[in-house]
């Protein structure tokens, strides 16, 4: 074999030792569950999205921002080590636009990616499902992998050469086993750039600040102690130090502590298998691409050279089996099961790479116990292993079930304590609490009061609520039901004056009269509300909306068929005629234009019409509104998994006066006025 083959067949048996270890495969932190869901059409604006990803998220570098349908971002906050929410405080229709970048705190690798909901209107599908989908590799993912693959291909050609050198050194020793170690200089620079390189994309390269928060966390400690080890390994090589293989030991565990298995719960498990199965394929194919840069005196079939393969063989075999069991556990811990293997891009590609492996190796034994490789099979074979584990190694691992139901879980919004039944049901605010009351059995006298606690920092939140209730001053504990839930027996009767007080930080009192018992059914003047509503062609509502972040006093005006403006907190105005918007930041400043991803249909819903059916509807009460007699229907809305309550002051004809909707973080009052009168809406000047 001429010194140019052996070199060849070295490069393709090294390839094969680099691909048999799972490169980089970025364990990104990835959106796997959102609230409102990707896509949604809603009929009014939550109080806040919230999004939850499948892995703890670096809080200096992850950030999300909405951007509503008037152009204005609103800005995220990290609530949870898993949770971004973004609070909102507009009612405005149209299509809005989430936008996250996630950092990961496990590892550092960068995702960025988008989806949109709307808000009485029909938007389009969303481009991207926030919990459905696993975002192929960036440009930059698959570069950074194929200098991660380099170095880890230098790491394990040096493990098989300390293996060689150690086995030609037993008695009789083989003087002509003299491998010169230069792959570890070839490992730190690649590791440098591969280093540098991640830095730049997970902390967007932007400032010296941002590079120290990208390397702040066990994931940046882990990358600065491969480079250290790294460097410990080139001096012990260039003084010929026998604590190389520890150097080399403590860069392969730090290189596996920088991919997928730094995701794997407990970390100290997927860390540590990595760690084995990265140690097993250095002795095993390291060792033969080692073997295949020596030359024996004679050749491979003189006896000097069989006595070296001899050593070689049982070492092999027992690293070979620790390697295909330490990677099948592996497969099986960063997947979680054998559907994602067969559904998912990442186990569809490890499916290829593993075809072209098994199919690799009876041609490899074959070669080497012939001596007679066959060289343009085994390129060729090469050649598609490398372009396997290229997109291998460039694709997130998908978010297991268990981490989609968990994130889920977390973004859903919990029922323990939402009325069941025909139950008589109110709600108000609490400060920023949502607070819904619910009467059992709804006559005179002892009935159980369950109330609904949800507070504006979520269900985690709620779970510490402290609350009494009162009836005509007199108070009692609430005994926790749920997370959400809380209950007691109260003796009630029409006219009583019922609060509900939250104890807490953000919490107040929700005030409740009791009307007369039994309430009468709501439901038909909910029909005749439908009917009268729907004949609408003009309106104008003035808004008092209430968030976490504040109070906000808003307008809308509508004309049909196309033609709607709204005015924010008296401050910011919109214009939207068919598919056009137009914007003011504040009274004086100029008007900007821009077209709609939608056509405007004003009048065709309303905000309630998105919850039908609404449910639990009864007559609470009559109350005259400027003048007009109106009737007051309590109602309860969980269509799309929101709990909503609404109350109406209907008037004779049906049509809705006020409305009132109790929602988390989202307290609003809505008085129209203006019906069917002719209602101005021009397309502004300047």
């Amino acid at each position: 074999m001429t010194t140019g083959v052996r070199r060849l067949t070295a490069v393709l048996i090294a390839i094969f030792a680099a691909l048999v270890i799972p490169l980089a495969a970025s364990a990104h932190a990835l959106l796997v569950a959102s609230s409102p869901p990707a896509g949604s059409h809603l009929g009014t604006t939550p109080g806040a999205v919230t999004l939850e990803f499948d892995q703890p998220l670096n809080a200096a570098l992850s950030l999300a921002s909405v951007i509503d349908p008037t152009g204005r971002v609103w800005p995220g906050q990290i609530d949870s080590a898993q949770e971004i929410r973004i609070p909102l405080a507009t009612n405005a229709d149209g299509v809005y636009k989430v936008d996250w970048t996630t950092v990961s705190a496990i590892d550092g690798h960068h995702v960025s990616s988008s989806f949109t909901f709307d808000v009485g209107v029909a938007g389009p599908d969303s481009t991207v499902a926030a919990a459905n989908s696993v975002p192929g590799p960036a440009p930059s993912d698959i570069a950074i992998g194929a200098v991660k693959w380099i170095e880890a291909l230098a790491l394990l050609f040096l493990a098989g050469q300390l293996l060689i050198s150690r086995l030609a050194r037993r008695p009789p020793p083989l003087a002509w086993v003299n491998p010169g170690f230069r792959a570890s200089s070839i490992a730190l620079s690649a590791g440098l750039v591969a280093v540098w390189a991640e830095a730049t994309v997970g902390s967007g390269g932007h400032s010296l600040s941002a590079y120290l928060a990208f390397f702040n966390g066990l994931s940046g400690a882990a990358l600065i102690a491969r480079l250290g080890f790294e460097v410990l390994t080139v001096v012990a090589v260039v003084l010929r130090s026998k604590t190389v293989p520890i150097w080399l030991a403590g860069a392969l565990v730090m290189l596996a502590a920088g991919g997928h298995a730094s995701g794997v719960n407990p970390v100290w498990y997927g860390i540590g298998l990595d760690a084995v199965h990265l140690l097993a394929a250095g002795l095993w194919a390291g060792g033969i691409a080692a073997l295949a840069l020596v030359h024996p005196p004679g050749g491979w079939r003189s006896s000097e050279g069989r006595v070296l393969l001899a050593r070689f063989t049982p070492v092999a075999l027992a690293a070979f089996g620790v390697t295909v069991v330490a990677g099948g556990l592996e497969a099986i811990t960063q997947l979680g099961s054998i559907q994602a293997l067969f559904g998912t891009a990442y186990g569809r590609v490890l499916l290829v790479k593993m075809a072209l492996v098994a199919l690799m190796l009876p041609l490899s034994a074959m070669a080497w116990r012939l001596k007679r490789p066959h060289l343009r099979i085994e390129a060729a074979l090469a050649v598609g292993v490398i372009a396997a584990a290229a997109l291998l190694s460039s694709f997130p691992t998908p978010p297991t079930a268990a981490a989609r139901q968990t994130a889920e879980d977390a973004a859903a919004t919990p029922n323990a304590g939402l009325p069941t039944g025909d139950e008589l049901t109110m709600a108000g605010a609490a400060g920023t609490v949502l607070v819904g009351l619910s009467l059992s059995p709804g006559l005179p006298g002892v009935n159980r009061a369950t109330v609904y606690l949800l507070p504006a920092s979520g269900t985690a939140a709620a779970q510490g609520l402290a609350a009494n209730i009162a009836v005509n001053g007199v108070y009692k504990a609430l005994t926790p039901c749920g997370d959400t839930c809380r209950s007691a027996d109260i003796d009630i009767k029409q006219g009583d004056a019922v609060w509900v007080d939250v104890l807490n930080s953000g919490g107040g009192e929700a005030q409740f009269t009791i009307p007369a018992l039994p309430a009468p059914s709501g439901d038909a003047l909910l029909k005749q509300l439908e009917t009268a509503m729907t004949g609408l062609t003009a309106f104008q509502v003035s808004e008092v909306l209430s968030t976490g972040s504040g109070v906000w006093h808003n307008t809308f005006s509508a004309d049909a068929p196309d033609r709607s403006e709204w005015v924010v907190n008296q401050t910011s105005r919109t214009v939207w005629i068919g598919s056009t918007f137009y914007t003011q930041e504040a009274p004086g400043q100029p008007w900007h234009q821009e077209q709609s991803t939608t056509k405007n249909s004003v009048l065709s819903s309303y905000a309630w019409d998105y919850y039908r059916p609404l449910t639990n509807a009864h007559v609470i009460g009559q109350e005259t509104l400027n003048g007009v007699p109106t009737t007051m229907v309590a109602s309860f809305g969980n269509a799309i998994a929101t709990p909503i309550w609404f109350t109406f002051w209907i008037d004779d004809s049906g049509r809705v006066r006020q409305v009132a909707m109790d929602a988390p973080e989202h307290f609003m009052t809505d008085t129209y006025t203006s019906y069917n009168k002719p209602v101005e809406i021009a397309a502004p000047t300047g």
